[in-house]
């Protein structure tokens, strides 16, 4: 390079230069007091309670973290112009299109940030003006009666009339946000989102109808649970419940137990059609499957009650036939675990294991039995032999002399 290149290229290299330091300085002062602004609205407590931020010293790296990238931003902004001016073109010209493309879609950033702060304040409106109606209605109080939950109303912080007018605020908000993204016009990102947006939207009618079923069904298993529990006192099912104690006592409500599994399936039936409109098919499947199993189990509870009440009865009645308490004790316990073995046939938990160990368990009892019976009769039996020896002594005897 002659010296004349050289020299031509000083006043670039100068204002090259100076475009560096100013780039510096500015990104250095707009870091610092972009920082003090984020203070002055108390943005790090913000932070805190979006859930961005634990602690006081992570909310300040967070805004740290902003001022450093609005740092590089200002200072990567100024890089074409310093490098045009070293006649650096070819370099220029990819930090120049990126900015030249951020710089296009700036427009639809402001619009998508326009559209969703303008649609937040009205879904907060419509929010608002939901709430106050219901509560208007009195919705929460109705809905405690209906639930029986009216003595613990004051203690839940969150109300129905609450939780119905957040779902209208999501349900505005979810068409607003698609428009939002969609006002973006980047489709790398937009597409997936709105797609997914999409399909939530198409799914809310299911979504209602399957919520309003289970209200439905809740309701209804509530309705009928009452009343059939009023039936069952009423009919004095109650006194029985002695026998499903091994002290005799009526410590156990048989009607508020019927009267809670029927609300529990009734509930379930509802539960499993309401995933049924949801169309999800590995739900529908663990719901049919459910479903196809609730006779297993009330089969297995009926065994298991019948074997307690049955094996109770008994052992009572032989204690007051035999006077003895030990064998009255051990009918009891025989016909409770042959009971629950049976149970546990019913409900096929591992039929295989628990049928080999009940065979095990009545070998183990039979032969403890014959050994018992063997070893502590063998003294008996030596003395029956004994007798019925001499008893034909005796009688060869008696013959001999006639």
């Amino acid at each position: 390079m002659d010296l004349n290149g050289i020299v031509s290229s000083i006043p670039g290299m100068i204002g090259s230069l100076l475009l560096l330091i100013a780039a510096l300085i500015l990104a250095h002062f707009a870091r610092k007091y972009a920082i003090k602004a984020m203070e002055s609205i108390d943005f790090d407590l913000k932070l805190q309670k979006w859930g961005l931020a634990r602690t006081d010293e992570e909310s300040n790296t967070f805004l740290e973290t902003i001022g450093t990238l609005l740092y590089f931003i200002i200072v990567l902004f100024f890089v074409p112009f310093i490098l045009n001016g070293l006649g650096l073109a070819g370099v220029v010209d990819p930090i120049s299109n990126m900015f030249a493309k951020f710089f296009a879609y700036i427009p639809n950033i402001i619009a998508a940030a326009l559209i969703i702060f303008i649609g937040n304040l009205f879904c907060k409106f419509v929010k608002q003006l939901t709430q106050n109606l219901l509560e208007g209605f009195n919705l929460d109080r109705w809905y405690s009666k209906m639930t029986g939950q009216a003595e613990q109303e004051k203690l839940n912080d969150t109300h129905l009339a609450e939780v119905l007018s957040t779902v209208v605020y999501v349900l505005i908000f979810i068409p607003i946000l698609t428009v939002a993204l969609e006002t973006l016009g980047i489709q790398t990102i937009s597409a997936p989102i709105v797609g997914v947006l999409n399909s939530v939207m198409s799914a809310i009618p299911n979504i209602i109808v399957a919520v309003i079923l289970v209200f439905v069904g809740g309701f209804i298993a509530k309705l009928l649970g009452d009343l059939l529990e009023s039936l069952l006192k009423t009919s004095g099912i109650d006194q029985y419940s002695k026998y499903l104690n091994f002290k005799g006592e009526n410590h156990i409500q048989i009607s508020s137990v019927i009267a809670q599994v029927a609300k529990s399936l009734l509930l379930i039936f509802f539960i499993v059609e309401a995933i049924s409109v949801l169309n999800l098919e590995v739900l529908n499947a663990i719901g049919t499957s459910i479903i196809a199993y609730i006779p297993d189990v009330i089969a297995a509870a009926l065994i298991l009650a019948v074997g307690v009440i049955g094996g109770n009865i008994l052992a009572s009645f032989l204690k007051e036939v035999s006077g003895s308490k030990v064998f009255g004790e051990f009918v009891r316990y025989a016909i409770i675990v042959l009971a629950i073995f049976m149970t546990l046939n019913q409900l096929k938990f591992a039929p295989t294991i628990v049928n080999a160990a009940f065979i095990i368990i009545l070998s183990a009892v039979a032969i403890a039995f014959a050994l018992a019976v063997g070893i502590g009769g063998k003294e008996f039996a030596a003395r029956q032999l004994e007798n019925i020896e001499k008893s034909i002594e005796h009688e060869e005897e008696e013959n001999q002399r006639f």
